[in-house]
């Protein structure tokens, strides 16, 4: 299974569906949620328990994803109470399945350790100039965008784990050339349609909502007018020094560290290797034999490689860092140019490798590093004083536990006092994830509300930390009607018009299939548009699924279906022409990939399936279930 993985792991197809499905982990934040206790509980997986404030977060993180995407036709489904009931099923899905994830990849072993998660963020493209790790983007984005360094850590780790499991279920998928061309011919079809709209809108003009039908909805649906839980609160902040240029390093100090610490500043050497790849020790020994009679191993490696990539490539593997070969390289310890291994056992076969050349390490000169190791030194510098500053503002805070008034003295800072606030209107400056769940879910309140005392140090990478205390409290209650009355009037309205315009929409989709539709769509207003040639794209919608689930017309004939955006639209479809892709052999191969990849991600949501049959789920919370 691992060498799937080595071999999978560099497939660029792989890597941009991968991306994909990573960078949601990344988005909905959901790699910090699991495995910090909250007191109240909203769901438990195999033991490892969910708590409300988290899963509410993710729920208004999927909220506002939702609309970001929809724009405009959000409202509508948010109003809806299915609409409702699908973004909380969303998130606890998420949640749920990233946990079993979790639990699954730790029973396999898979792990990441501090060094992967430290080259993965010097990794990331965001974080490069000119082509190196740039500490100021880094720093900049965690604090623009309130995210702590050690949460932005666990998510990257979370993310490694996640690839790992991702290249071991979906690198061993074997994909029929029939299988894969039928594919490719549907992805590349394209199919004329028109489509007719039905807005919400228009129906929703025509509804009322009576005394009787509104009471009984915010009866049905209390939980749609629960006010959140609000804090009142008091918090101090203190900030690293962000003027360097006034801590002075001497040239002096900067050269001890120099000598000391010389495999900083040191590029370590390269080895250009070659490989040819045979199917069995035989093979291998009959290429060693004719390599050692002065055979040309380009030659032979097109002759007789096995591995057709590296064949292409004349066998070249490229440059490796001198110690981050594989074994297998590293152990055939290869040191002049020209000179090749014996027969090494690989996964696939055998190997002789061959040295093509080699770059030695390069230590840059103490003068053409001076600049930036002082500006290196003066962070450092700024950091430990910092780091002094938090342990006398903390100790003041502890020993003086009723009020922020001793801490903020000893940080010369003042204390802010907050107005009330929810989960989803947390002041800028604390709206972090580390905060919030201090806050909502953390050990500043209990049964009888604020608990008086100061929070421990919350600190947010190297450039600032918080202490706050909760100075007043009102938990979660369901408002009265009279408050909510317009909100509950109008979701009435709104789901009335809903089933409405659905109804309608049912009843020209029979007439157009029973051929009376002119007629019923001129009663009902409704028009079809222009024709358009429609076809697969990256950003699958509900309209694009509906046209291709449609059955291809017979010839001379038309078919009609519908889609529906809930609590919003809904859009008749007539479908009158298709045309079927020609794929040229690229695009065979990109489709190959891509085929394999679903077929990989259809095994993971039934390995997902199997894990849910298995584990045991409990859900406490009755918005989610």
């Amino acid at each position: 299974m691992m060498d799937n993985i080595r071999s999978t792991a560099d497939n660029p197809i792989i890597k941009v569906v991968l991306a994909v499905i990573i960078l949601s982990f990344v988005l909905t934040g959901v790699g910090g949620y699991l495995f910090s206790s909250g007191v109240n509980d909203a769901a438990e997986v195999n033991g490892y328990k969910i708590s409300r404030s988290q899963l509410e977060q993710a729920y208004q993180q999927r909220r506002a994803q939702l609309q970001q995407d929809m724009g405009d036709n959000f409202a509508a489904l948010a109003a809806s109470d299915d609409g409702q009931k699908l973004i909380r099923q969303q998130a606890l899905d998420m949640l749920i399945n990233q946990a079993l994830l979790n639990q699954f990849a730790l029973n396999l072993g898979i792990s990441a350790g501090d060094q992967q998660i430290r080259d993965a963020i010097f990794a990331l493209p965001y974080f490069q100039t000119n082509g190196k790790f740039d500490n100021k983007k880094y720093v900049d984005l965690l604090t623009s965008n309130h995210i702590d360094a050690d949460a932005f850590a666990e998510n990257i780790r979370q993310n490694l784990i996640n690839q790992q499991l991702q290249y071991s279920i979906q690198g061993t998928d074997f994909a029929l050339e029939s299988e894969v061309k039928s594919f490719a011919d549907l992805m590349l079809q394209t199919r004329n349609v028109r489509l007719a709209t039905l807005d919400i809108q228009s129906f929703l003009e025509k509804e009322t909502a009576s005394d009787e039908e509104v009471k009984a909805f915010y009866d049905q649906n209390s939980q749609m007018f629960v006010a959140p839980e609000q804090l009142k609160i008091s918090y101090i902040q203190i900030n690293a020094q962000k003027d360097l240029s006034n801590i002075t390093i001497t040239d002096d100090e900067a050269k001890a560290y120099y000598d000391s610490n010389i495999s900083e500043f040191t590029t370590p050497g390269q080895k250009k290797y070659s490989i040819l790849m045979l199917a069995d020790e035989a093979d291998a020994k009959a290429a060693e034999a004719e390599l050692k009679k002065g055979a040309d191993f380009v030659k032979l490696v097109k002759e007789k490689s096995t591995d057709s990539f590296s064949a292409k490539q004349d066998g070249s593997l490229g440059w490796i860092t001198i110690g981050q070969e594989l074994p297998e390289l590293a152990n055939a310890n290869l040191t002049e140019k020209g000179q090749y291994s014996e027969p090494v056992k690989v996964s696939n076969g055998y190997a002789i490798f061959r040295l093509d050349d080699v770059k030695p390490s390069v230590e840059k000169p103490f003068s053409d590093a001076k600049n930036d190791l002082i500006a290196k030194m003066r962070e450092n510098k700024a950091i430990d004083d910092f780091f002094a500053l938090q342990q006398k503002v903390s100790e003041a805070a502890s020993n003086d536990n009723d009020t922020l008034e001793s801490a903020a003295k000893a940080g010369n800072t003042k204390v802010i006092s907050t107005d009330w606030f929810d989960e989803s209107t947390v002041p800028a400056a604390l709206n972090n994830e580390k905060l919030t769940q201090l806050l909502f879910g953390g050990s500043l309140i209990d049964e009888n509300g604020p608990t008086g005392m100061n929070s421990d140090m919350v600190t947010f990478g190297n450039d600032s930390a918080f202490i706050v205390r909760v100075e007043g409290y009102k938990p979660s209650a369901t408002e009265p009607l009279d408050k909510v009355r317009d909100k509950a009037t109008l979701l009435v309205k709104q789901q009335k018009a809903a089933k409405a315009m659905d109804s309608e929409a049912q009843k020209l989709l029979t007439a157009l299939k029973e051929g009376k539709g002119e007629e019923a769509m001129k009663a009902a207003n409704v028009s079809f548009g222009a024709t358009e040639s429609m076809s697969h794209s990256s950003s699958t919608d509900a309209i694009q699924t509906a046209v291709f689930s449609m059955p291809k017309p017979a010839e001379g004939k038309k078919e009609y279906g519908i889609s529906h955006i809930p609590g919003s639209k809904a859009v008749l479809i007539e479908l009158d022409g298709v045309t079927d892709g020609k794929p040229s052999t690229e695009q065979l191969e990109f489709m190959a990939n891509l085929y394999r990849t679903q077929m990989g991600e259809e095994a993971l949501q039934l390995m997902l399936k199997d894990l849910k049959d298995k584990a045991k789920i409990e859900i406490f919370d009755r918005d989610y279930q």
